[in-house]
């Protein structure tokens, strides 16, 4: 997806002695003047990882000296988790709701696998032109859903 808008993905390197989570350090050293988003996935699929609240924040403390990079928070699976993990949605910490896109929906939360019922949560304008693409790719969601 990344190539098809003519951009260039660049995949951080986790390891399962940190729990598959992104070092802060490696985040830093790697982004640029020309970053411009940043993929987040907690709760993670198919590493179960969580990342805690406290990881969330030095990532945020980061994006916030780079005011052009957002943040695609994918939180499908956050009601998924067990204990002692809990989960925080990047959105909710200073200053980034205004720089957070958050995906999520209903089918891993609710037993729905399969009716791909999702949403987009963010600030009104970011929201108005994904609608405006959104609308041209799908038509609606099944009856069912």
């Amino acid at each position: 997806m990344a190539r098809l808008a003519d951009a260039t993905p660049v995949i951080l390197p986790t390891h399962i002695s940190e729990n598959f989570l992104m070092d802060p350090k490696i985040l830093e050293s790697t982004i640029t003047e020309k970053s411009r988003l940043l993929i987040l996935c907690s709760p993670s699929n198919p590493t179960g990882s969580v990342y805690p609240k406290n990881l969330l924040e030095e990532i945020a403390q980061i994006v916030a000296k780079h005011p052009r990079l957002l943040v695609l928070s994918d939180e499908m699976y956050e009601h998924i988790i067990y204990s002692p993990a809990t989960h925080t949605t990047f959105a909710s910490l200073p200053g980034m709701w205004e720089r957070t896109l958050t995906v999520n929906g209903f089918s891993k939360a609710f037993a729905m696998t399969g009716w791909r019922l999702g949403y987009l949560a963010g600030p009104k304008h970011f929201i108005a032109a994904c609608g405006k693409i959104q609308s041209q790719f799908t038509s609606g969601a099944s009856s069912i859903s």
